[in-house]
């Protein structure tokens, strides 16, 4: 894949990220986590939810950069090889 592609990706993955983010942020935790009772029954899969959802978010955003990073150097790698042989 060319580096122009790999990119492409990426950065349609930030955009789309920074967009879940947003919603994340402006949606749950603005308002309908206001709303959860604290100490309910049911109110544990929620604070879970609050504490993993932007670890996932950025965890998801540095992986797709990691592997535009180890693509292109994948890439140079297979040119210098070929160059030597």
């Amino acid at each position: 894949m060319a580096t122009w592609q790999r990119l492409g990706i990426a950065v349609t993955w930030t955009v789309a990220l920074a967009i879940a983010g947003i919603l994340y942020n402006e949606v749950f935790l603005q308002s309908l986590y206001p709303l959860i009772d604290q100490s309910g029954t049911f109110s544990t899969p929620i604070v879970w939810l609050n504490r993993i959802a932007p670890i996932v978010i950025l965890v998801l955003l540095v992986a797709v950069w990691v592997w535009v990073v180890a693509g292109a150097v994948q890439d140079e790698r297979s040119v210098d090889a070929r160059r030597v042989r």
